[in-house]
């Protein structure tokens, strides 16, 4: 095991619990460390050898994970292992399909540990599955994998069957109750749980109509908490609390401008967004389109249309700028990313955009011009994940997504490493809007979260090495 630090008491427990079952889920906030003890269970199994003979002795070990962290595995695997040679081993995929068959042949003969983001994993499922694994870990695995109707699931369910070695990472096990739980499950003990509607039915309070199965709650918590106490390696909050800055939430609450107020009526009365003087015309043509077209209009008015403006939440945003120019603000959409970007620059600030798409030299290059500069990062909800801004006190929501998404961009600012004491999280909500049934409805599945998540003092202590 790994001696270059003292792990932390809850990362031992982490550690063993891998070694202890080979199949597991490892559940923790961002910034937790969660890489840390996966390496050090890999090392202490054997699958990573750093005496004599073969490095790999039981195989390649494939790491699967979404864009964001592939350098952060890259980087984290040779630092904790502390392996001489280690480095040398480690391959990212990517690439065509040649180059990338090339690799996977090269898995086969000379042993490494390979890492994939899950776009590859879909693309080379039928050639990966063929390879014998040590150990297969799937990292943040709710971004491709929360829904037993996804085909990543069901390849990686099919090809994990027979796994010795199988590691879930996730900061964001349940998305608002216990039904976005149940892969995760099957996944580590796919004998025991076998039926989807007989989890539902013991955890979940249904309502069954003629429209349909609605989840209205979470029931059998403590039985609940039983069984993932048993098949998972689960870390609470509160148990790092001590190690990461202190969180702090805030809506800011704005009125949209005229132009804003003018269009916003138009779809949501008529599904028709048109300007007095007929120079702009917004359709929308299904009532999926109108929520996505008004949630985008509330974020960023110009990413529907180039002459409009930016909207009464970037200027209140611009607001604050003076005093703090030192920010990150997340937004939903890709468009919205690139205008933000482009005004902000255009008004003499200094400020980058990162987003899907982008390869992960580039992301490292951008995070790290963003703590030596100072600068400011306009980031995509869906993107942010695995990369820190620690430097950052205070960060921006200019329109959200879904709870576990929200939590995951929060965490970019409040890492171990940050440089403040407390770090604040500013939603921005117009009024009279669908902004506040969003809130509404992240509240509840808050509410949800913190029920089925939540643990005995007892446990808490203990995990922080108090008992």
């Amino acid at each position: 095991m790994n001696q270059l630090e003292p792990e932390f008491v809850y990362q031992g427990f982490v550690r063993q619990k891998i070694v202890r079952k080979g199949r597991t889920a490892v559940i923790a906030v961002p910034g937790a460390g969660k890489t840390r003890p996966i390496i050090d269970a890999l090392v202490e199994l054997g699958l990573v050898n750093g005496g004599l003979g073969t490095m790999f002795p039981k195989g390649s070990i494939l790491v699967m994970c979404s864009g964001p962290a592939v350098a952060t595995w890259k980087r984290q695997i040779p630092q904790w292992a502390n392996i001489e040679g280690l480095e040398d081993r480690i391959y990212i995929v990517k690439g065509s399909a040649v180059k990338r068959r090339a690799m996977w042949l090269h898995a086969s003969v000379k042993p490494g540990i390979f890492i994939i983001n899950f776009s590859i994993f879909w693309r080379d499922y039928k050639t990966i599955k063929t390879l014998r694994w040590a150990a297969i870990i799937a990292d943040e695995y709710h971004k491709a994998m929360r829904s037993r109707k996804s085909a990543t699931y069901g390849y990686f369910k099919s090809m994990t069957l027979h796994s010795d070695v199988m590691i879930l990472a996730t900061g964001s096990i349940i998305s608002k109750d216990p039904t976005s739980m149940f892969t995760a499950f099957q996944l580590v003990a796919p004998k025991v749980f076998t039926s989807y509607w007989k989890f539902v039915e013991t955890y979940c309070i249904v309502n069954a109509s003629q429209f349909g199965t609605e989840i209205l709650g979470v029931k059998n918590v403590e039985a609940l908490h039983a069984i993932m106490d048993r098949y998972f390696a689960y870390v609470p909050e509160d148990v790092i609390a001590d190690q990461l800055p202190e969180g702090l939430r805030t809506v800011m609450d704005v009125e949209m401008d005229d132009e804003q107020e003018e269009i916003y009526q138009g779809l949501a009365q008529e599904m028709i967004g048109m300007m007095e003087e007929g120079d702009v015309m917004i359709i929308a043509s299904t009532v999926l389109s109108q929520l996505i077209k008004l949630r985008q209009l509330l974020c960023c008015p110009r990413a529907l249309d180039p002459s409009l403006g930016m909207g009464a939440g970037f200027e209140a945003i611009m607001d604050t700028l003076e005093d703090e120019p030192h920010i990150v603000i997340f937004v939903p959409f890709r468009d919205a990313c690139t205008e933000i970007t482009k005004e902000l620059c255009a008004r003499g600030y200094d400020a980058h955009a990162i987003m899907g798409g982008i390869g992960n030299e580039e992301q490292d290059k951008e995070v790290r011009y963003f703590r030596e500069h100072q600068s400011i990062i306009v980031c995509t909800i869906a993107y942010a994940e695995s990369f820190d801004l620690e430097t950052c006190k205070n960060s921006f929501f200019l329109g959200y997504s879904h709870l576990d998404a929200n939590k995951q961009a929060e965490g970019r600012t409040r890492r171990a490493i940050s440089a403040h004491e407390f770090v604040k999280w500013r939603y921005i909500k117009y009024d009279r809007t669908i902004d506040e049934v969003a809130l509404l409805n992240l509240q509840q599945s808050a509410a949800n979260v913190r029920k089925i998540m939540r643990r005995p003092e007892e446990l808490i202590r203990a995990l922080k090495g108090e008992t």
